[in-house]
């Protein structure tokens, strides 16, 4: 780095450069190429699906700690500003809005990473909002929670019957097959979930409710993790 750029940057830091300059370049332009970037590369990509990277925590703090930079280059520069004190009040207040919507963004990141439930039931309460959700022409799905380690889905069934014990047991078994081939939901059990598909009538009279753990899915769920990575290496999903 230059003497150039170095003098340059000592007078940024020490709030001796211009508040127009540093309020639109450093603050507004730079915040905004930030969010594009967020929005239009980061969270398109396969890395902001990977929890396992920590690059979207890493990137936040990142964002966090030039949040805090600006806001004390913004108040040594407001400080020395010569201009209008509405001005200077504004630029002050703009960017300590911002130092806390990156706090409050970090520790819900933060959350997301550290707290596995926290994360499990902002995806719950999300998905809650879409409900009723009809699944096929004799389901509906109308309400799912989490009580501990336990995820109820409550299902609707329309012109089903399962009076007969051995349909019963026939139709369990499918639904758990289902669970233990379904990458999303093994992913759940092998976090010592426990899923309970509670079937209630026309009415609402229970027909039928069916839990499954990963003691019940066996050596299948290995299996498929094994397949999963072997499919992933060879370009095929």
């Amino acid at each position: 780095m230059s003497s150039i750029n170095k003098n340059y940057f000592f007078k940024l830091i020490n709030g001796e450069t211009s508040l127009v300059v540093v309020f639109w370049f450093w603050f507004i332009f730079l915040s905004f190429l930030i969010e594009v970037f967020f929005e239009m590369y980061f969270m398109q990509t396969k890395y902001a699906q990977n929890k396992e990277n920590y690059l979207e925590f890493f990137l936040y703090f990142v964002i966090l700690i030039y949040s805090l930079f600006i806001l004390l280059t913004i108040f040594r520069t407001a400080n020395k500003y010569n201009g209008s004190r509405i001005w200077s009040f504004l630029s002050k207040a703009l960017v300590s809005i911002n130092l806390l919507f990156s706090i409050n963004f970090f520790i819900e990141v933060s959350k997301f990473y550290f707290f596995e439930d926290y994360a499990l039931e902002k995806e719950i309460e999300s998905f809650k909002d879409k409900l009723p959700i009809q699944i096929d022409m004799n389901s509906t799905l109308i309400d799912i929670y989490k009580k501990d380690k336990t995820i109820y889905y409550k299902y609707q069934l329309h012109e089903v019957l399962l009076d007969d014990k051995f349909l019963k047991n026939k139709f369990k078994k499918q639904i758990q097959d289902s669970l233990c081939e379904d990458r999303s939901t093994v992913d759940l059990l092998k976090r010592e979930y426990i899923l309970n598909y509670i079937y209630v009538g026309e009415k609402q009279e229970e027909i039928v409710e069916i839990k499954t753990d990963k003691k019940v899915c066996g050596n299948s769920i290995d299996d498929l993790e094994i397949l999963t990575d072997v499919l992933e290496k060879q370009g095929i999903i």
